[in-house]
Protein backbone atom coordinates (compact mmCIF):
# COMPACT_ATOMS: atom_id res chain seq x y z
CA UNK A 1 0.00 0.00 0.00
CA UNK A 2 1.52 3.28 -0.78
CA UNK A 3 2.54 6.10 1.85
CA UNK A 4 -0.40 8.37 0.21
CA UNK A 5 -3.37 5.16 0.15
CA UNK A 6 -2.27 4.43 3.91
CA UNK A 7 -3.01 8.58 4.78
CA UNK A 8 -6.22 8.43 3.02
CA UNK A 9 -7.29 5.92 4.96
CA UNK A 10 -6.33 7.26 8.36
CA UNK A 11 -8.42 9.24 10.11
CA UNK A 12 -7.51 11.44 13.79
CA UNK A 13 -9.63 11.02 16.91
CA UNK A 14 -10.40 14.19 17.92
CA UNK A 15 -11.11 13.19 21.84
CA UNK A 16 -7.32 11.41 22.21
CA UNK A 17 -5.55 12.51 19.11
CA UNK A 18 -4.81 9.04 18.24
CA UNK A 19 -4.11 8.64 14.35
CA UNK A 20 -6.13 5.27 13.65
CA UNK A 21 -7.42 4.01 10.14
CA UNK A 22 -10.72 4.42 8.45
CA UNK A 23 -11.64 0.10 8.89
CA UNK A 24 -10.91 0.77 13.27
CA UNK A 25 -7.49 -0.66 13.23
CA UNK A 26 -5.15 1.97 15.65
CA UNK A 27 -2.20 2.65 13.96
CA UNK A 28 1.36 2.01 15.57
CA UNK A 29 3.51 4.34 13.16
CA UNK A 30 4.80 5.86 16.15
CA UNK A 31 5.05 3.13 18.29
CA UNK A 32 6.95 0.46 16.64
CA UNK A 33 7.82 -1.66 18.87
CA UNK A 34 4.33 -3.20 20.73
CA UNK A 35 3.90 -2.62 24.97
CA UNK A 36 1.98 -1.89 27.63
CA UNK A 37 1.57 1.88 26.23
CA UNK A 38 0.25 0.73 22.63
CA UNK A 39 -1.98 -1.86 24.08
CA UNK A 40 -3.86 1.23 25.84
CA UNK A 41 -3.52 3.11 23.46
CA UNK A 42 -5.71 0.88 21.42
CA UNK A 43 -7.88 0.09 24.69
CA UNK A 44 -8.77 3.78 24.79
CA UNK A 45 -9.38 3.97 20.85
CA UNK A 46 -11.94 0.86 21.40
CA UNK A 47 -13.05 1.74 24.40
CA UNK A 48 -13.52 5.52 24.76
CA UNK A 49 -13.44 6.88 21.64
CA UNK A 50 -15.67 5.02 19.23
CA UNK A 51 -17.25 2.36 21.71
CA UNK A 52 -19.50 1.76 19.23
CA UNK A 53 -17.41 0.28 16.27
CA UNK A 54 -18.79 2.80 14.31
CA UNK A 55 -15.89 2.93 11.80
CA UNK A 56 -16.18 -0.27 11.34
CA UNK A 57 -16.87 -0.42 7.32
CA UNK A 58 -17.79 -4.22 7.44
CA UNK A 59 -20.21 -4.20 10.14
CA UNK A 60 -22.13 -1.06 8.55
CA UNK A 61 -21.97 -3.00 5.58
CA UNK A 62 -23.66 -5.80 7.49
CA UNK A 63 -26.19 -3.12 8.80
CA UNK A 64 -27.20 -1.79 5.62
CA UNK A 65 -27.64 -5.47 4.42
CA UNK A 66 -29.59 -6.71 7.08
CA UNK A 67 -32.03 -3.12 6.46
CA UNK A 68 -32.27 -3.48 3.08
CA UNK A 69 -32.95 -7.43 3.23
CA UNK A 70 -35.48 -6.39 5.77
CA UNK A 71 -36.80 -3.40 3.68
CA UNK A 72 -37.18 -5.94 0.45
CA UNK A 73 -39.02 -8.20 2.51
CA UNK A 74 -41.54 -5.74 3.27
CA UNK A 75 -41.86 -4.43 0.13
CA UNK A 76 -42.34 -7.95 -1.69
CA UNK A 77 -45.11 -8.78 1.31
CA UNK A 78 -46.47 -5.27 0.49
CA UNK A 79 -46.17 -6.16 -3.28
CA UNK A 80 -48.14 -9.82 -2.39
CA UNK A 81 -50.92 -7.78 -0.45
CA UNK A 82 -51.21 -5.60 -3.39
CA UNK A 83 -51.84 -8.58 -6.06
CA UNK A 84 -54.16 -10.31 -3.63
CA UNK A 85 -56.09 -7.28 -3.34
CA UNK A 86 -56.17 -6.12 -7.22
CA UNK A 87 -57.50 -10.37 -7.37
CA UNK A 88 -60.48 -9.49 -5.20
CA UNK A 89 -61.21 -6.62 -6.62
CA UNK A 90 -60.76 -7.89 -10.20
CA UNK A 91 -63.28 -10.92 -9.08
CA UNK A 92 -65.55 -8.23 -7.52
CA UNK A 93 -65.73 -6.26 -10.95
CA UNK A 94 -66.25 -9.22 -12.68
CA UNK A 95 -69.48 -10.30 -10.48
CA UNK A 96 -70.50 -6.81 -10.66
CA UNK A 97 -70.60 -6.88 -14.58
CA UNK A 98 -72.64 -9.95 -14.58
CA UNK A 99 -75.00 -8.38 -11.75
CA UNK A 100 -75.22 -5.36 -14.10
CA UNK A 101 -75.91 -7.60 -17.58
CA UNK A 102 -78.69 -8.97 -15.85
CA UNK A 103 -79.81 -6.00 -14.65
CA UNK A 104 -80.01 -4.14 -18.26
CA UNK A 105 -81.44 -8.03 -19.83
CA UNK A 106 -84.40 -7.24 -16.76
CA UNK A 107 -84.45 -3.78 -17.44
CA UNK A 108 -84.96 -4.00 -20.99
CA UNK A 109 -87.41 -7.17 -20.74
CA UNK A 110 -89.76 -5.45 -18.05
CA UNK A 111 -89.77 -2.40 -20.76
CA UNK A 112 -90.94 -4.88 -23.48
CA UNK A 113 -93.43 -6.28 -21.36
CA UNK A 114 -94.71 -2.96 -20.28
CA UNK A 115 -94.63 -2.23 -23.91
CA UNK A 116 -97.06 -5.32 -24.51
CA UNK A 117 -99.02 -4.57 -21.73
CA UNK A 118 -100.24 -0.44 -22.62
CA UNK A 119 -100.48 -1.89 -26.23
CA UNK A 120 -102.47 -4.76 -24.78
CA UNK A 121 -104.90 -1.89 -22.34
CA UNK A 122 -104.74 0.24 -25.67
CA UNK A 123 -106.57 -3.42 -27.95
CA UNK A 124 -108.95 -3.55 -24.84
CA UNK A 125 -109.73 0.13 -24.53
CA UNK A 126 -110.49 0.35 -28.27
CA UNK A 127 -112.74 -3.08 -28.21
CA UNK A 128 -114.65 -2.01 -24.80
CA UNK A 129 -115.63 1.46 -27.30
CA UNK A 130 -116.62 0.05 -29.91
CA UNK A 131 -118.73 -2.30 -27.69
CA UNK A 132 -120.58 0.96 -26.45
CA UNK A 133 -120.73 2.88 -30.22
CA UNK A 134 -124.76 2.08 -30.03
CA UNK A 135 -125.13 4.50 -26.63
CA UNK A 136 -125.12 7.64 -25.34
CA UNK A 137 -125.43 9.60 -22.45
CA UNK A 138 -127.94 12.33 -21.12
CA UNK A 139 -126.34 14.27 -18.15
CA UNK A 140 -128.42 16.86 -16.07
CA UNK A 141 -131.67 14.99 -15.90
CA UNK A 142 -132.47 15.18 -11.70
CA UNK A 143 -133.31 11.76 -10.19
CA UNK A 144 -137.06 11.70 -8.90
CA UNK A 145 -138.24 9.02 -6.98
CA UNK A 146 -140.81 6.59 -9.10
CA UNK A 147 -139.02 8.36 -12.33
CA UNK A 148 -139.52 7.40 -15.72
CA UNK A 149 -136.82 7.32 -17.68
CA UNK A 150 -138.14 5.61 -20.82
CA UNK A 151 -140.49 8.60 -21.12
CA UNK A 152 -138.00 11.00 -20.49
CA UNK A 153 -135.68 9.79 -23.00
CA UNK A 154 -138.36 9.67 -25.87
CA UNK A 155 -139.27 13.26 -24.87
CA UNK A 156 -135.59 14.56 -24.90
CA UNK A 157 -134.81 12.99 -28.40
CA UNK A 158 -138.05 14.60 -29.70
CA UNK A 159 -136.94 18.09 -28.28
CA UNK A 160 -133.83 17.45 -30.35
CA UNK A 161 -136.00 16.63 -33.23
CA UNK A 162 -135.30 12.76 -33.79
CA UNK A 163 -138.39 10.56 -33.34
CA UNK A 164 -137.50 7.83 -31.14
CA UNK A 165 -139.78 4.73 -30.87
CA UNK A 166 -139.62 2.01 -28.41
CA UNK A 167 -138.23 -0.55 -30.75
CA UNK A 168 -135.73 2.06 -31.18
CA UNK A 169 -134.66 1.02 -27.53
CA UNK A 170 -132.67 -1.55 -26.00
CA UNK A 171 -131.99 -0.56 -22.70
CA UNK A 172 -132.17 2.54 -20.43
CA UNK A 173 -130.43 2.92 -16.81
CA UNK A 174 -128.66 5.19 -14.80
CA UNK A 175 -125.03 4.82 -14.19
CA UNK A 176 -122.69 5.27 -11.14
CA UNK A 177 -123.24 5.01 -7.55
CA UNK A 178 -126.69 5.97 -6.20
CA UNK A 179 -126.93 8.68 -4.23
CA UNK A 180 -128.20 8.38 -0.72
CA UNK A 181 -129.74 10.86 1.11
CA UNK A 182 -133.12 10.95 3.52
CA UNK A 183 -133.07 15.17 2.47
CA UNK A 184 -134.54 15.95 -0.86
CA UNK A 185 -132.64 18.93 -0.63
CA UNK A 186 -129.39 17.17 -0.09
CA UNK A 187 -130.17 15.07 -3.60
CA UNK A 188 -130.90 17.92 -5.61
CA UNK A 189 -127.81 20.12 -4.37
CA UNK A 190 -125.66 17.04 -5.87
CA UNK A 191 -125.42 16.14 -9.74
CA UNK A 192 -127.42 13.54 -10.85
CA UNK A 193 -126.16 10.19 -12.21
CA UNK A 194 -126.73 10.20 -16.06
CA UNK A 195 -128.90 8.19 -18.11
CA UNK A 196 -127.09 6.05 -20.10
CA UNK A 197 -129.36 4.71 -23.27
CA UNK A 198 -128.44 1.58 -25.41
CA UNK A 199 -130.02 1.62 -28.86
CA UNK A 200 -130.45 -0.68 -31.40
CA UNK A 201 -128.67 0.73 -34.28
CA UNK A 202 -125.81 3.06 -34.33
CA UNK A 203 -127.46 5.29 -36.95
CA UNK A 204 -130.06 6.13 -34.74
CA UNK A 205 -127.85 6.91 -31.90
CA UNK A 206 -125.48 9.18 -34.48
CA UNK A 207 -128.39 11.01 -35.51
CA UNK A 208 -129.49 11.60 -31.99
CA UNK A 209 -126.19 13.46 -31.11
CA UNK A 210 -125.72 15.00 -34.57
CA UNK A 211 -129.61 16.88 -33.84
CA UNK A 212 -128.06 17.79 -30.60
CA UNK A 213 -125.47 19.67 -31.51
CA UNK A 214 -127.64 22.40 -32.52
CA UNK A 215 -130.19 22.56 -29.68
CA UNK A 216 -127.92 23.11 -26.63
CA UNK A 217 -130.79 24.78 -24.91
CA UNK A 218 -133.08 22.27 -23.49
CA UNK A 219 -133.03 21.97 -19.47
CA UNK A 220 -135.00 19.46 -17.38
CA UNK A 221 -137.90 21.58 -17.58
CA UNK A 222 -138.41 21.22 -21.19
CA UNK A 223 -138.55 17.16 -20.16
CA UNK A 224 -141.82 17.95 -17.57
CA UNK A 225 -138.82 16.87 -14.77
CA UNK A 226 -139.89 19.23 -11.46
CA UNK A 227 -137.73 21.60 -9.60
CA UNK A 228 -134.83 23.52 -9.99
CA UNK A 229 -133.90 23.12 -14.02
CA UNK A 230 -131.13 21.57 -14.87
CA UNK A 231 -129.26 22.27 -18.52
CA UNK A 232 -129.25 18.50 -19.85
CA UNK A 233 -126.43 17.37 -22.28
CA UNK A 234 -126.49 14.83 -24.71
CA UNK A 235 -122.68 12.92 -24.47
CA UNK A 236 -121.21 10.00 -26.84
CA UNK A 237 -120.50 7.16 -24.16
CA UNK A 238 -117.37 6.75 -23.46
CA UNK A 239 -115.15 4.28 -21.71
CA UNK A 240 -113.54 4.95 -18.12
CA UNK A 241 -109.92 5.47 -20.03
CA UNK A 242 -111.44 7.94 -22.31
CA UNK A 243 -113.62 9.85 -20.18
CA UNK A 244 -110.44 10.63 -17.45
CA UNK A 245 -108.56 11.20 -20.84
CA UNK A 246 -111.20 13.48 -22.39
CA UNK A 247 -111.41 15.40 -19.18
CA UNK A 248 -107.74 16.22 -18.66
CA UNK A 249 -107.65 16.88 -22.36
CA UNK A 250 -110.39 19.91 -22.11
CA UNK A 251 -108.82 21.13 -18.62
CA UNK A 252 -105.49 21.30 -20.94
CA UNK A 253 -106.81 22.58 -24.42
CA UNK A 254 -108.38 25.68 -21.97
CA UNK A 255 -105.28 26.52 -20.43
CA UNK A 256 -103.14 26.40 -23.94
CA UNK A 257 -106.13 28.43 -25.62
CA UNK A 258 -106.95 25.82 -27.47
CA UNK A 259 -110.90 26.87 -28.90
CA UNK A 260 -112.10 22.98 -29.74
CA UNK A 261 -111.96 19.71 -27.55
CA UNK A 262 -114.85 17.36 -28.53
CA UNK A 263 -115.41 13.36 -29.25
CA UNK A 264 -116.57 11.35 -32.27
CA UNK A 265 -116.92 7.74 -32.49
CA UNK A 266 -115.42 7.10 -29.33
CA UNK A 267 -111.85 9.24 -30.23
CA UNK A 268 -110.66 12.49 -29.21
CA UNK A 269 -109.73 15.66 -31.10
CA UNK A 270 -108.54 19.31 -30.07
CA UNK A 271 -108.31 21.70 -32.46
CA UNK A 272 -106.67 25.49 -31.56
CA UNK A 273 -108.85 27.41 -33.73
CA UNK A 274 -111.47 27.89 -36.84
CA UNK A 275 -109.17 26.82 -40.16
CA UNK A 276 -106.92 24.60 -38.28
CA UNK A 277 -106.67 20.69 -38.56
CA UNK A 278 -108.17 18.24 -35.99
CA UNK A 279 -105.49 17.05 -33.68
CA UNK A 280 -106.67 13.21 -32.47
CA UNK A 281 -105.67 12.03 -28.74
CA UNK A 282 -105.11 8.53 -28.40
CA UNK A 283 -102.85 8.61 -25.26
CA UNK A 284 -101.50 10.26 -22.43
CA UNK A 285 -98.47 10.62 -24.37
CA UNK A 286 -100.24 12.73 -27.17
CA UNK A 287 -101.48 14.96 -25.04
CA UNK A 288 -98.56 15.96 -23.32
CA UNK A 289 -96.84 15.83 -26.99
CA UNK A 290 -99.34 18.16 -27.92
CA UNK A 291 -99.94 20.62 -24.78
CA UNK A 292 -96.33 20.57 -23.48
CA UNK A 293 -95.06 21.15 -27.37
CA UNK A 294 -97.20 24.32 -28.31
CA UNK A 295 -95.11 27.46 -30.01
Amino acid sequence: MSRHTRYELRRKCAKCNITALKDGNLSFHRFPLPGRHTLLKARVWAEYCYPTGEWSTEKSLRDLHSQHKMLCKDVTLSLERCHERLDELGVSVTKSESRIKVLEDNQKEVMDLKSTLSQMQSEMNIQAQSALRNEFELAGIPEKPNESLHHIVLLAARKVGVELEDRDIDSISRVGPRILSTSTSQVDAKLPRPVVVRLLRRLTRDQILKAAKSRRNITSADLEIPGNPLKVYFNERLTRENRILFREARIKAKEKGYAYCWTSQGSLFVRQREGKAAIPIRSREDLNRIFFHTT
